[in-house]
């Protein structure tokens, strides 16, 4: 008899392990009908049951296996595993207290109420039990693994890194390790590591998209886009619908400029939330960037909807207005603007322009490098172009006419693209570029023209360099200037004796100078006299010139040649 039963148990185990469960339940309930205390054949009954998704017969079988052992520990953990399935955490966790009570070195048992415990957000009690699983048996790499989780979910990030450390000690290839160890290294910008953490897991699953995903943002890092872009795609190719890839994606378009390709995704990601004031703000952006303005419009004004003192979006829109040359619209929105961000000095700026009511205003730095910065991409064609301006050209017969030769050192500040660098270059031996733009500088950088280029404020690379130069040209710069004798006291301490300072100004009639509604600033010709006549400049050339279109008019601006004594 105990033979046949044994041979039964042997047989039914075996079939379970093999997964073949209903016929190893009929094995076991043919030897319950021989022997029906069998608690073996109970438990493992039981474990079957579970196995199958049918709790209810398991938590049967497997109590009746308790009645018999009540001091079995494997059968509470069983039983509180059985209970966690069917949401009774009251009772598993009564179990595994039990289990553990029979058993303090139970790894299995600490491990599945730390897993309980951290399902309820119980972070120190979760902890105390990962940690006892792992000390019991430290080999045990799904400890490991979930105490590192949940050391990361709780910003102990280095404690974290050295659980998976350890996993991946235990298991080379453990996958998840290797992709958390990397997301923690990108956490610490330690990019090589977390590179080839990723790398490891793409060895074992070529089609990972967070791992791809995560490639990406460290390209970005390295400033390398075109690589960026092509991780991107990639995790987009294996999961159409990943958000985060997407996103990084229509970013990393929109940092390089590439517009339309950013619009192809916004379009995507809001078809699916309409009301991402993220997604809306970035396409309305790049539709104004191509000069969409309509689009663009409804996107700033959808985020208003939600966040009416959305600083960016108001700020754009008075900038959509301004174009649109609805001054009253711009005007009030720009109110609004400063309102919700009152030390932003470039709608400061702007609503000085259009307010008209300020006594002495000042310049904005920021201003300009935001103007400039959106416009780096189609400056030169719409100055060549749309606008006709002819500044250039003018500065270079001037520079001939006074009859220069190779001048040692030159100075083209407020270069933008180099579109003065080009006239400046033939008369060169050295020539500097300056501008606080970035992007306007990047498109200079393409023409080869200058041997230095240096992105800065004016005042601040005239007072720190220690160069002298025999020709400074400021063309079309001091519009973004008010009161010019902190330039003209910095140009003095620049200049070689003899040498030249060419610039242009925008002509106020009356004061010396004077914010226009464009933002820009007028000077009075007399005030550049005065300061040429305080720094020991003297003015030998002066002219009324047309510098380029504004509203379908020629624009006159006057175009000094001064002369350091």
């Amino acid at each position: 008899m105990k033979a046949e039963v044994d041979s039964l148990f042997a047989e039914a185990y075996l079939l379970q392990r093999q997964n073949q469960l209903t016929e190893a339940i009929k094995l076991y309930e043919k030897l319950l009908d021989q022997e029906p205390k069998h608690t073996q054949a109970l438990h493992f009954l039981g474990l079957a049951y579970a196995q199958l998704g049918d709790i209810n017969s398991a938590l049967g079988f497997l109590h009746r296996a308790l009645e018999i052992e009540p001091n079995n520990a494997s059968l509470h953990n069983n039983l509180a595993n059985a209970y966690k399935k069917k949401n009774q955490f009251a009772k598993a966790i009564s179990h595994y207290t039990t289990a553990i009570q029979l058993a303090p070195n139970y790894a299995q048992a600490h491990h599945n109420l730390a897993t309980l415990y951290a399902t309820q957000n119980n972070y120190l009690k979760a902890l105390h039990h990962y940690r006892l699983a792992v000390h019991a048996e430290p080999d045990f790499a799904a400890a490991h693994f979930n105490l590192g989780l949940l050391l990361l979910q709780n910003k102990e990030l280095e404690a974290a890194k050295t659980q998976f450390k350890n996993v991946l000690a235990l298991h080379h290839e453990h996958l998840e390790a290797h992709f958390y160890l990397g997301v923690l290294n990108l956490e610490e910008n330690l990019l090589d590591e977390a590179e080839q953490a990723f790398q490891n897991v793409l060895q074992q699953d070529n089609q990972h998209v967070e791992a791809l995903t995560n490639l990406g943002v460290i390209a970005l890092k390295r400033e390398k886009g075109q690589l960026a872009v092509d991780y991107f795609t990639k995790a987009l190719a294996f999961d159409n619908n990943h958000l985060e890839a997407r996103n990084n994606l229509a970013a990393t378009f929109m940092h390089h400029d590439r517009f339309e390709n950013a619009l192809m995704h916004y379009d995507v990601l809001l078809q699916k939330a309409p009301e991402n004031c993220e997604y809306l703000y970035n396409s309305g952006v790049a539709q104004m960037a191509l000069g969409h303005l309509s689009e663009a419009i409804v996107h700033f004004e959808a985020i208003l909807q939600q966040e009416p003192r959305h600083f960016a979006a108001l700020n754009n829109l008075a900038a959509i207005y301004l174009r649109l040359e609805d001054k009253n619209k711009a005007k009030a929105l720009l109110e609004l603007a400063v309102a919700a961000n009152p030390k932003d000095s470039s709608s400061r700026h702007m609503l000085s322009a259009l307010s008209d009511s300020e006594v002495n205003p000042k310049a904005s730095p920021e201003y300009a490098a935001n103007l400039f910065n959106n416009y780096a991409l189609y400056y030169d064609q719409h100055m060549t172009g749309p606008l006709s301006y002819t500044l250039p050209q003018q500065i270079g017969h001037l520079i001939h006419q006074i009859g220069f030769d190779k001048v040692d050192y030159a100075l083209d500040l407020g270069c933008g693209t180099g579109l003065s660098g080009v006239v400046m270059r033939e008369v060169s031996q050295h020539l500097t570029g300056v501008d606080l733009a970035a992007k306007m500088l990047a498109q200079a950088k393409h023409k080869c023209v200058y041997d230095t280029l240096v992105e800065a404020e004016i005042l601040q690379f005239l007072k720190q360099t220690q160069q002298h130069y025999e020709l400074i040209v400021a063309a079309d710069v001091l519009p973004y200037f008010g009161e010019l004798d902190s330039f003209f006291a910095a140009i003095a301490q620049r200049l070689t004796i003899s040498g030249y300072l060419i610039c242009t100004v925008e002509i106020s009639e009356d004061k010396p100078y004077h914010l226009q509604p464009t933002a820009r600033f007028s000077h009075k010709p007399a005030y550049l006299h005065a300061l040429a006549n305080k720094y020991g400049l003297e003015v030998i050339r002066e002219e009324k010139v047309k510098a380029r279109q504004q509203n379908q008019q020629a624009l006159e601006e006057m175009l000094f040649v001064l002369q350091k004594k």
